[in-house]
């Protein structure tokens, strides 16, 4: 025979479903790592970063076999205006200045032709000169200017304001990412490819048909 275990009416009105509460935030944030889609590049982007610790070609590597691809920087703009809007938590944890560090890889690839310097994006399959607008020196500049005037490829024009978000500009055989964290945020377009680590992964999209 089972033991009889008493209880006192506090803990009876406790399990009662008819007083529990419903935790919205919670769901809140469970909701925010699945998929966000972005209209004005009719994608849906990851909530959260995927493929860390994988280099920017293995990162497109793994991307290519399931079909998804990384946001370009034109794209990325448009992501991080959407969740400014929509997903504030989202664009907080990509911004903002705290801890722990986190990293993430964008699709473009730079590299120096006769002609000049040159964007390379979709994984290196689309090359275009780049824009005499872009922004060719390292300085800090305003994530507000950035995401609200960019270059038609996504980048900072040379007119960019001045603010607390680092930028490093665009060399040869250097590509794009951004990562923020304890002391400073900061658009890196002179990365290495082949750098790794558990913090930095991949916003991945996928392009609705």
């Amino acid at each position: 025979m089972a033991p009889i275990i008493e209880v006192s009416d506090e803990t009876l009105r406790t399990l009662n479903p008819t007083v529990y509460t419903l935790r919205n935030d919670l769901i809140s944030r469970k909701n925010e790592s699945g998929p966000i889609y972005v209209p004005s590049i009719n994608a849906n982007v990851s909530g959260e970063r995927t493929h860390q610790r994988e280099n920017w070609y293995v990162a497109h590597e793994a991307l290519a076999k399931d079909k998804l691809e990384m946001l370009t920087p034109k794209e990325y703009v448009e992501f991080l205006k959407y969740s400014r809007e929509n997903h504030p938590e989202v664009y907080e944890d990509i911004v903002s200045v705290r801890d722990p560090w986190r990293a993430e890889w964008i699709d473009a690839f730079f590299e120096k032709k006769k002609d000049g310097l040159y964007i390379l994006t979709h994984n290196k399959s689309n090359a275009e000169k780049l824009s005499q607008d872009t922004l060719m020196e390292d300085r800090k500049i305003s994530l507000e200017s950035w995401l609200e005037n960019p270059t038609s490829q996504g980048l900072p024009r040379k007119d960019a304001e001045e603010g607390s978000l680092y930028y490093w500009h665009p060399r040869s055989d250097t590509v794009a990412g951004l990562g923020a964290g304890s002391v400073r945020a900061g658009f890196d377009c002179g990365g290495d490819p082949l750098g790794r680590g558990p913090d930095l992964g991949v916003r991945v999209s996928k392009k609705r048909e």
